[in-house]
Parts: C-alpha cells; sequence; structure tokens
C-alpha cells in the first residue's frame, strides 16, 4: 500500500507545484505604502542599489535608482546614510513582485503623505527666520541657498523648492521671511497693508513679506518642536501682475501611467495651477532628459487657457488620457498674447515658469475581478530604462538593474567613454517658442486622447519674452552634495519644435 500511497500523493501535489510556481513566476504589482523601518545599500558605489523594508515588507532596489523627495532627487546610497534621521516616515514602494520577489521600480519619501497644516501666523522671528503658528508649531524654511529668509541648511532632502517657488501666495508670486527689518530682498513696501486681500506690489520684482495675521497652509518634516517646511502658501494672500509679468505656481502633478494590459483601467492625467496675471495662458512641456550628458529638452504637450476664460483664482488646469512619452518632471510656461513671458527676478529667480515633479502616480488598476493582477508598466518610463545621464560629478546613471517588470527589452544608451562626457543639465537656456507655433509644426502624436486644433498663431509675434538665445548663468552649485535637484537640474531646457510629442489643447 505504501508505493500506491506515494504515487497517489505525487499525483495530487505535484501539479498543485506547478500550478503554484506558475503563479509565483508571473508579474504581479507591487505597491506599499506605510512607516519605513530600514534600509541598506549593497555597497558604495554612487549608484548602488539595496533592499528597503517598509510595512513589513523587505523589498528589493535595484541600481540607479533614486529616492523622490518634494523636490530633490536622492541616490540610495545617500538615502540609506542618512536612514537615522526617517525612521517611521511614510514612504510609497511602487515595482513588481518578480518571481515572487518585491523589486521596486519608484520610492517616494514624505514623512506623512498629504501632511498638510494650517493656521494664522501669531509671530515672526527675522533673526531665526521662523513664524510662529497660533495655537501651533514653530515653522523654519527649509531653505539651504537662503532664499526666503536667513536660510537653513540641516534638512537637504526636504528642501523647499527655490527655484520654482514653493513657498509663495495664493497666486504664485513668491514669498519670504525678512532677514531684517530692512530687507532690500524682501521690502515690506511689497505688503501695501496687513490682512487678506487681492492687491499688485510696488515692486513686483522682488519677494513679499509674510505679516502676522496671515492664514497659511503648510508641509515639512518635524524636527524636535519646529517643523521643517518645504511648502508654505498665504491662501488670504492673492497678490497679482500688471503688464507681462507673470509668476505661476503648480498645485497637482497627477500621472496615470497606461498599461498593455487590457484589464486595467487608465487614471485620467492631470496638473492643475494658478497664474498671478489673468491674461494668462500656459504651455505645458514634459522634460525629456538626455540618458548620456543629462541635458533636458522640452516636448509641448497642450496649451490652456484659465479655467472659464478668467477666474477668480486665475486657476488653470489640464485634464486628459496621457498613454505614453512619460516624464518625472513637467513644466508650465505662462504665455501673453502668445508670447512667453519669463524674466529673471531680483531674487534670482526665473518668473513665468514653474517645474513639477510628479507628485500623485497612478498605474493601472485591475478592471476584472477574479482574474490575475495585471503587473505595473514601467516600459514608458524612460529615465528608468534608459537612466538619467551624467551628473555633475561625472557620474553616469543607467537603467534600473534588475529592471522590475519582465520582457521589456533594455538596450543601455551608447554614450561612449563616460570620461568624455560633460554634464549639460545645468545649462539654462530660457529661449521658449511660442507653443502655437510648436503645435502648428509638429505632427500629432496618437499617445493622447484626440485634441481639438490648435489656435492659428497670433500675427506678428516674434517676441519670446526674453532676449535671443539669452543664456542664464547658473547659480552657484548648492552647499549640500548628492543630491540630484529637480529646479536648477532641470531648468535648462532647450525647446524644439519636432519629435515624438504629445498634442493637446485644454479651454
Amino acid at each position: 500500500m505504501a508505493p500506491n500511497n506515494l504515487f497517489y500523493t505525487l499525483f495530487l501535489y505535484i501539479p498543485l507545484l506547478l500550478f503554484i510556481r506558475n503563479v509565483f513566476a508571473q508579474d504581479a504589482p507591487l505597491f506599499v505604502q506605510g512607516g519605513f523601518e530600514d534600509a541598506t545599500a549593497t555597497d558604495d558605489t554612487y549608484n548602488s542599489g539595496g533592499t528597503i523594508t517598509v510595512n513589513g515588507f523587505n523589498i528589493q532596489v535595484p541600481k540607479n535608482l533614486q529616492v523622490q523627495f518634494p523636490a530633490a532627487w536622492v541616490p540610495w546610497k545617500d538615502f540609506t546614510a542618512d536612514k537615522q534621521s526617517m525612521l517611521g516616515y511614510e514612504i510609497n514602494v511602487i515595482g513588481n513582485f518578480i518571481n515572487g520577489k518585491p523589486i521596486a521600480a519608484q520610492v517616494i519619501a514624505y514623512e506623512f503623505f498629504e501632511g498638510l497644516s494650517s493656521g494664522f501666523i501669531e509671530s515672526l522671528n527675522f533673526a531665526e527666520g521662523t513664524m510662529k503658528i497660533a495655537s501651533g508649531p514653530t515653522v523654519r524654511i527649509s531653505d539651504p541657498n537662503a532664499v526666503f529668509s536667513i536660510g537653513y541648511t540641516q534638512a537637504p532632502f526636504f528642501t523647499a523648492d527655490d527655484e520654482s517657488p514653493s513657498i509663495s501666495s495664493f497666486s504664485g508670486f513668491p514669498m519670504c521671511i525678512p532677514r531684517s527689518t530692512s530687507d532690500p530682498l524682501c521690502p515690506s513696501t511689497n505688503r501695501p497693508f496687513q490682512g487678506s486681500g487681492t492687491f499688485s506690489v510696488p515692486d513686483p520684482l522682488s519677494m513679499a513679506p509674510f505679516l502676522v495675521g496671515d492664514f497659511v497652509t503648510f508641509s515639512g518634516i518635524r524636527r524636535g518642536n519646529e517643523v521643517i517646511a518645504y511648502s508654505i502658501v498665504a491662501q488670504n494672500v492673492m497678490i497679482t501682475t500688471l503688464g507681462d509679468l507673470v509668476y505661476l505656481r503648480m498645485e497637482l502633478g497627477l500621472l496615470g501611467i497606461d498599461n498593455i494590459s487590457p484589464n486595467t483601467e487608465l487614471a485620467e492625467s492631470r496638473f492643475i495651477g494658478f497664474a498671478s496675471n489673468p491674461r494668462t495662458t500656459v504651455a505645458l512641456y514634459a522634460m525629456d532628459t538626455d540618458p548620456c550628458t543629462g541635458k533636458v529638452t522640452d516636448r509641448i504637450i497642450a496649451t490652456m487657457g484659465l479655467r472659464g476664460g478668467r477666474n477668480e483664482q486665475n486657476k488653470f488646469e489640464y485634464r486628459s488620457d496621457i498613454l505614453s512619452g512619460y516624464a518625472r518632471e513637467y513644466r508650465v510656461v505662462a504665455e501673453i498674447n502668445g508670447v512667453p513671458k519669463t524674466r529673471t527676478t531680483k531674487n534670482g529667480l526665473l518668473a513665468g515658469t514653474y517645474v513639477q515633479p510628479i507628485n500623485v502616480w497612478v498605474h493601472g488598476e485591475q478592471v476584472i475581478p477574479g482574474t490575475a493582477p495585471p503587473a505595473n508598466d514601467f516600459s514608458q518610463m524612460p529615465w528608468l530604462t534608459n537612466g538619467i545621464g551624467v551628473d555633475e560629478n561625472g557620474n553616469l546613471w543607467g537603467p534600473l538593474d534588475p529592471f522590475p517588470q519582465t520582457g521589456v527589452f533594455i538596450d543601455p544608451p551608447q554614450c561612449g567613454p563616460v570620461s568624455q562626457l560633460m554634464f549639460e543639465g545645468d545649462n539654462l537656456n530660457t529661449t521658449w517658442a511660442p507653443s502655437a507655433e510648436l503645435l502648428n509644426t509638429t505632427a500629432p502624436a496618437d499617445n493622447v486622447a484626440p485634441p481639438p486644433p490648435p489656435p492659428p498663431p497670433p500675427s506678428n509675434v516674434t517676441a519670446r519674452g526674453v532676449a535671443p538665445n539669452e543664456i542664464i548663468p547658473a547659480r552657484t552649485k548648492r552647499g549640500v552634495p548628492n543630491v540630484r535637484w529637480l529646479s536648477r537640474a532641470r531648468l535648462e531646457s532647450e525647446t524644439i519644435p519636432q519629435g515624438d510629442t504629445v498634442i493637446a489643447k485644454v479651454e
């Protein structure tokens, strides 16, 4: 009987084991969001991978992965070196299970997702660069280059964006905590009265100071008894600009990622922002990165006016299904009468443009219950499949390795000897062409919902808002090493009217 029992057992369980093996051999989506427990780096190389533990999951991190922070991309080994300060923070890991093993493609760091607070400013301390919130915490701007305040360098990963200012009034007009009672870059004359209101300022090329009584919303991290803020918006202050000067503020960059599986639903992509000038229209660009040099090229996506033609908020919004050609950062450029309007301010900001990293990633979601869950598709993300090129230290960032999706052909770019590559990510070129010109001269692509035809270009328009071929010198290299900054490293773009573009027009 024993041999027969053994044969019967094998007859039953071998097919089951084969079935289980086949199930685990399929790619399956990985999405983990929760408390950060631990992280390790495989070695000390600049592009090292490793592991991360979140919510009890131990997840492999591929080589060349960079962690996304609100205004910075940080190499994995640098993230692990500072892990003690972030234990317990909320981390979002997106990837796939490959043969049952979780492998990350994206790691996004917060202290708390949507960790937003609001309150009235009770007092300001110019010497410390802080604001006290009534019945709340003391807020200090994470400001390593001292653009918005006296400066603070102790939280470099959670920095405020001082190129696309994340410290602003509701309209996007940049705001500040004065360094003294007579700060020429934060003049008190730019707040003609205290309290709520909509107004223009005497010097629109300088910032406006926060005042006691302002109602602010802020996001940041807790350090002791303070909140180190990377975003502050004065909700009750609507500073407008006149003539051809425009400031922009982006509130949302949500990207719906398509999936080759028919068993998925595509989320609508959305970009929402505000302008200081009611005459503004806005051009939206994807920011493509050369996988060898790091050079960024703007690719036209859409043009959009203010909602309803005009509205109290000067709000603009883009909604559409984007099917391919994704980027990790997008840029909006203000136009008036069809002409791009960018200008360097006294604080060294570039008014009229704003770089928005994607802050909400929505991968294709399963449609049919009772079926195998479709894997996340990263094949249309060139910064993952090709890399982002050489950095300012001469290090070449290539594709994720191992790639967290089977069936994707990874062909690393042929860049030649790394020693001969020159980093081009800090060249700031502000010669954007009118969007109507780009839309009229670029063939429509099939990777967006069918758009209505673009408007004709305005007559007799030749100006671009800046002098021809004007190059703005890059600011002195930031004092915090090993951080690949979203803002300056992505404000160097050159726009071309050719290529595989996504074209749409939003009224």
